[in-house]
């Protein structure tokens, strides 16, 4: 009897083990997107919110130019030779992207949590080349070359040249999901809404990348091996290599995201895409107070200043045709902070006159913060209390409008703002709830029709049911 059970015991723990092992994707010519992400592409694995996928992912690079630029024949991988030869089904992009992989439950405004729980290196080398239409300065450098790069993964650095040894931090630059299904087919090169070619040196192993989804399944594809890479990326590549990395993928339902975001266990990541440099700055800006408004309740103009004192903002590179901005700031400083009670907020600004500037907070429990700044009778803070049945009552507020799937912008330079009436006031709102957090700049001066219009009855609802006119006037 107690051989039996101890039979049944190692059964279940061969068992339990097997459950936790990685499901395996290789690069196959079958199990490869060759420059290109679409959301019409069949899926090459199915798995299940949660599940561990280990995924092998090839360098950016022909077996015959690898050899031309000193690799020895027998270091060339043969699913490298396979694919040359094999796929005719290409993008407009380089890279050889290994999936799609559909996850069960993903679904357009779902938001993909990609945790990067291991890479490690699968061939000795590397490479780095620029050519005379590429790189930053195309223009001082109008000849082509290209450099093989040995890699000791047992001293984790790579020799550059004598003298020169640089420390390895592997990472892929391009994760990403399909874009809308109405983009099509798009080129792997530039990174976009979708997140693929990102190349940001940050996303090592230990990080969690968030990716807003915007297809079925999310189809995510994995590719462009870095050995290492410089913030810039100036002359085109990193030190490229082939790589195999471990990931969990789960499906949340509980964040709104425009744009992809990260995670390290020190910072928090918040990105800027875009042709221009200066406007990838402006959004990566935008992006980073956005975070700070609806993950850490500051005001926006609060927001703005920490952001300042306290984020740092790096090029993430140069060269990919959308230019990238990131902006990382410590975990650190966000000491003693709840984050998790459901809250409502709303943030109205001074306009050519005397507009009442003020901020009110509302909390699931009741509790109400009015926090006064300019034309208030209240200056600085005051509190309240309303019952928790009308704070259901304006989440439901919330909920008529679709707030979640409203843009986060109605100002001046956008789309949502068709005309434009100068020295008006802008109400910010926003809401956490259930985790799920989104924030919304309302500027009076674009019109008041439509959506517009919905805004306007929504922010005065939250005066109204707060009371805000006793601190006012």
């Amino acid at each position: 009897m107690k051989i039996t059970k101890i039979l049944i015991t190692l059964s279940a723990l061969v068992i339990s083990l097997n459950a936790q092992q990685p499901l395996q994707l290789k690069p196959t010519p079958k199990t490869v997107a060759w420059g290109y992400y679409d959301a019409a592409a069949p899926p090459v694995m199915r798995i299940k919110s949660g599940d561990i996928v280990e995924v092998q992912t090839l360098i950016t690079s022909s077996p015959t130019r690898l050899e031309g630029a000193g690799v020895k024949p027998a270091d060339v991988e043969q699913s490298l030779r396979d694919i040359y030869k094999e796929v005719t089904n290409k993008g407009p992009g380089g890279h050889i992207l290994t999936g799609p992989i559909f996850i069960e439950g993903a679904e357009p405004g779902d938001v993909l949590e990609v945790r990067i729980k291991s890479i490690k290196l699968a061939i000795p080398y590397a490479y780095n080349a620029f050519g005379p239409r590429s790189g930053t300065i195309p223009e001082d450098f109008p000849y082509a070359k290209m450099r093989i790069i040995p890699l000791d993964a047992k001293r984790m650095v790579a020799h550059f040249a004598d003298g020169i040894d640089i420390p390895l931090r592997p990472f892929f630059g391009s994760i990403g999901v399909a874009p809308p299904p109405a983009a099509g087919r798009i080129n792997s090169a530039p990174p976009g809404i979708h997140a693929g070619n990102l190349d940001n040196k940050e996303l090592v192993a230990g990080t969690t990348l968030y990716i807003p989804v915007h297809a079925p399944g999310a189809l995510l594809l994995i590719g462009d091996g870095h050995a290492g890479q410089g913030n810039g990326e100036v002359d085109i590549t990193a030190m490229e290599t082939s790589l195999i990395g471990t990931f969990q993928l789960i499906v949340r339902k509980d964040m709104h995201l425009k744009w992809p975001r990260a995670e390290t266990p020190t910072h928090y990541i918040a990105m800027g895409i875009d042709e221009d440099l200066r406007e990838a700055a402006k959004l990566a800006v935008r992006e980073m107070i956005d975070f700070l408004v609806t993950e850490k309740h500051l005001t926006r103009d609060d927001a703005y200043q920490l952001a300042s004192v306290a984020a740092d903002f790096d090029i993430t590179q140069l060269v990919d045709g959308t230019k990238g901005v990131h902006a990382m700031i410590p975990k650190a400083i966000f000491v003693g902070q709840k984050g998790n009670d459901d809250t409502i907020t709303l943030e109205r600004t001074v306009c050519f006159g005397t507009c009442p500037a003020y901020r009110v907070t509302i909390s699931s429990d009741g509790a109400v913060t009015f926090e006064g700044r300019q034309y208030t009778k209240t200056k600085g803070t005051g509190s309240g209390h309303i019952s928790t049945a009308d704070f259901r009552k304006l989440v439901s507020e919330f909920e008529k409008i679709d707030y979640f799937s409203l843009p986060d912008r109605y100002a001046p330079g956008t789309k949502e703002c068709p005309r434009v009436v100068t020295d008006m006031p802008s109400a910010d709102t926003s809401i956490r709830l259930k985790g799920k957090s989104k924030s919304v700049a309302h500027y009076y001066g674009c019109g008041n029709s439509g959506v517009l219009g919905k805004l306007t009855a929504l922010e005065t609802k939250i005066d109204e049911v707060t009371g805000t006119q006793k601190w006012i006037k």
